[in-house]
């Protein structure tokens, strides 16, 4: 038995064996478990300290994790301190109205000052819309010999190393499906391969209509800008062919937009606010004889505890934009408030 001035020593090949003893008795397996990731834990800590380039602070972040955030707390409290030590010129402590003021304002830019919020960078749970492919060991598997031949073995941190890598590509990606043709050379039948499982015979899938009308109302992209990116991309898509796709979407989401008016006309609440806008026909318009101006008016409901956002571009301004959905509300029902 190791006196008490001595340190306990051990070695890698005692410690398996006790993780082999361990898996033969009666515990839990849930026990079981834990002890051996104690237990390896403890081969890996003798394995850093062997180290030459492992310090106490290397050891105290992978046990602890790293500190990034500064506390101001104490910083502020080390400076009052400083300045109760501090002496008046006729070498007699200063006078304590002059500490309380100081701690007073200490105080008062420890509150001002807004906490650091970290190192700035976002986390990997932030990209929620990033492919994930999930990398595996050729060669090696939970269990296995540790490859440094230490008599160690192998098992899973549960804390995989991320990279997230950023690619680009057009806007509008285009897929050319060149499906093989057979003809019989008796009856000249023609015999055309099928596209693959869940490709639709369709030029134009649902997500590039989506995409255009998003960059075009939503990123505010002109058509001619759109059409000169797809080109350098190699996947152009004409102005023209561009507008008909956003009138078809229009026209699909015809349904949503009136049943999303018709929510919104028994909202709660309703705030409104006018911008002007140019539309091309209302110039045309105004070169024969002069009209008033045009506006978008923006709607915003509460309704059911939910907000509905309304675009209404025209002659129209606001207030008449709202007295026409307000005729869609039930009759005998409150009106909403501002």
């Amino acid at each position: 038995m190791a006196k008490e001035d001595e340190t306990p020593r051990t070695n890698p090949a005692e410690i398996e064996n006790l993780i082999k003893q361990i898996r033969g008795t009666n515990l839990e397996p849930g026990a079981k478990e834990k002890i051996e990731r104690l237990l390896r834990t403890v081969l890996t800590l003798v394995e850093l300290l062997h180290r030459k380039n492992t310090s106490i602070k290397k050891l105290r972040q992978m046990i602890f994790g790293k500190r990034t955030e500064k506390h101001q707390t104490k910083k502020a409290e080390g400076q009052e301190k400083e300045g109760e030590s501090e002496k008046s010129d006729d070498g007699g402590p200063k006078a304590s109205g002059d500490q309380d003021a100081r701690s007073e304002r200490l105080a008062g830019e420890s509150k001002d000052k807004p906490k650091r919020k970290g190192h700035g960078r976002r986390a990997a749970s932030d990209y929620s819309g990033a492919r994930i492919v999930k990398c595996r060991h050729e060669r090696l598997k939970i269990g296995d010999d540790c490859p440094s031949s230490c008599g160690g073995r192998l098992y899973d941190l549960n804390e995989p190393t991320t990279l997230i890598q950023f690619t680009g590509q057009p806007l509008i990606t285009a897929t050319n499906y060149q499906r093989e043709a057979l003809r019989c050379a008796k009856c000249q039948k023609r015999y055309v391969a099928p596209l693959p499982e869940g490709v639709v015979n369709e030029r134009y899938d649902a997500t590039c209509d989506a995409t255009i009308a998003l960059m075009r109302y939503g990123g505010g992209l002109p058509w001619h800008r759109q059409a000169g990116l797809q080109a350098m991309a190699g996947a152009p898509l004409g102005e023209a062919t561009m507008w008909e796709r956003c009138e078809a979407t229009a026209d699909a989401a015809m349904g949503i937009f009136l049943s999303l008016m018709r929510l919104a006309a028994g909202g709660e609440v309703m705030h409104t606010d006018d911008t002007w806008v140019r539309i091309l026909s209302c110039l045309k318009e105004d070169k024969d004889e002069k009209g008033r101006a045009t506006n978008t008016t923006g709607i915003v409901v509460k309704a059911g505890g939910r907000k509905i956002a309304l675009y209404l571009s025209g002659r129209r301004h606001a207030g008449e934009n709202l007295a026409e959905l307000l005729t869609k509300r039930e009759k005998g029902q409150a009106p909403p408030s501002r």
